[in-house]
């Protein structure tokens, strides 16, 4: 009776594995597929602004997106080093620093091309008004 009752606990295990797998891999596609411009960064800098401004600038993403995506890369990039450097055995406070500098360095840049984007998406509509 006790294996009856463990194999009904695994196959309900199983199922509810497959089925997180499901939604899972749903929203890996989701973001893969949305890349930068159905991202959450990016609906954060534009959402306030008029439709027509949110659609170009999702089009000069679009147009922009290896940049993008290598901006998004040095970011991830320069946290994880900041990561390592402040959890590493042997603590550093100067690897540290320079670690936060980067970071700081990496998203500054990111920030200049979203707003530059973005300014450039306010001019080109508002040229057509």
């Amino acid at each position: 009776m006790m294996r009856r009752w463990l194999q009904i606990v695994l196959v309900v295990a199983l199922a509810l594995s497959v089925i997180a797998n499901f939604f899972m891999l749903g929203f890996v596609v989701k973001t893969t597929r949305s890349g930068l411009g159905g991202g959450i960064a990016a609906e954060a800098l534009v959402g306030a602004y008029p439709k027509e401004v949110r659609t170009e600038f999702r089009r000069l993403l679009r147009q922009n997106r290896q940049q993008a995506f290598a901006a998004l890369r040095d970011v991830r990039q320069a946290r994880r080093a900041l990561a390592d450097a402040s959890g590493a055995t042997s603590y550093v406070e100067a690897d540290v620093e320079q670690a936060m500098q980067r970071v700081r360095a990496a998203t500054d840049a990111l920030q200049t091309l979203m707003q530059g984007l973005l300014l450039e998406a306010l001019r080109n509509t508002r040229r057509a008004i």
